[in-house]
C-alpha cells in the first residue's frame, strides 16, 4: 500500500516523474539541512494557540477575521497532531494510505472544523502564496470527512515572517490567508496520483530542479563511462 502524507504529495505533484521515482524506485527527492526554525515556530505557535483554547479566547492574529472558535477537544487535537498518530483513511481502490498530522482546528457556528495551518517563511507573502497549499488543504478535508466530521468549505493559512529585532526580542510579521477546499478534489488528487504512480515512467516538470540536476548526473556518469 502506497502510504502518502497531505504535505508530501502535494509537493511531489508538482513534478510527476519525481513522484514517480519516489513510489517506484525509492529514488526520493534530496532533502538538504532541515530547517529548525518553521518546526520550532510551529511548536511555540501550538503552545500560544493553547493558551488562548483554555481561556476561551482567540489570537489576536485571527480573532475578528475568522467566524469560529477553537477546537476545544486537546486530547482528540493533541492526537491529530502527533505525527506518528496523525489522522488517517485507506483508499482500497488506489491501495493508498493518507495520513497526516494537523496544526490547528477551530469550528464554525455550524459546528463544522476549519482546517488551520500554521507557515513560517523568511519573507513577505505575495498574492499567490497560498494556491501552493490548496492539495494540502484538500486532502485534510478528505481526511476529517471520512473519519466522520464535516468540515467547512474554507480553509485557513496563518503566514510568519521574521519583521524585526531590537532589545533581545524578535517581532514576526502575520498573515492570514483564506482559500476554498473541497474534500471531493482532494479525492481527486490521490486518484491522479494513483494514476501518475502506477504508469510508465511521466516527463519531468519544466521547472523541476531536481530532475534537471538527476539528469546532468546521469550525463556525466555516462561520459565517464564511455572515457
Amino acid at each position: 500500500m502506497y502510504r502518502v502524507s497531505p504535505s508530501g504529495i502535494g509537493m511531489l505533484l508538482e513534478c510527476p516523474r519525481c513522484l514517480w521515482y519516489h513510489y517506484n524506485e525509492s529514488y526520493e527527492r534530496p532533502r538538504g539541512i532541515f530547517p529548525s526554525l518553521p518546526g520550532g515556530m510551529d511548536e511555540v505557535l501550538k503552545v500560544y494557540f493553547d493558551e488562548h483554547r483554555a481561556h476561551g479566547t482567540l489570537p489576536p492574529e485571527i480573532d475578528g477575521k475568522i467566524d469560529g472558535t477553537l477546537f476545544t477537544d486537546r486530547t482528540k487535537l493533541d492526537q491529530w497532531r502527533n505525527n506518528r498518530i496523525g489522522i488517517k483513511a485507506e483508499f482500497p481502490e488506489y491501495d493508498m494510505l493518507l495520513k497526516g498530522a494537523i496544526d490547528d482546528l477551530l469550528v464554525d457556528p455550524a459546528g463544522k472544523l476549519i482546517i488551520f495551518d500554521f507557515k513560517t517563511r523568511g519573507y513577505p507573502t505575495k498574492s499567490d502564496s497560498s494556491k501552493y497549499y490548496v492539495n494540502q488543504l484538500n486532502l485534510y478535508a478528505l481526511l476529517f470527512s471520512l473519519n466522520g466530521f464535516e468540515v467547512a468549505d474554507t480553509g485557513y493559512l496563518l503566514f510568519f515572517w521574521p519583521d524585526s529585532y531590537g532589545l533581545g526580542q524578535g517581532q514576526f510579521a502575520t498573515d492570514l490567508m483564506s482559500l476554498p477546499i473541497d474534500a471531493a478534489k482532494g479525492k481527486e488528487t490521490l486518484r491522479a496520483a494513483h494514476g501518475i504512480i502506477t504508469g510508465s515512467l511521466p516527463p519531468a516538470a519544466n521547472d523541476c530542479v531536481y530532475c534537471a540536476y538527476r539528469t546532468r548526473g546521469l550525463a556525466v556518469e555516462s561520459k565517464q563511462t564511455l572515457l
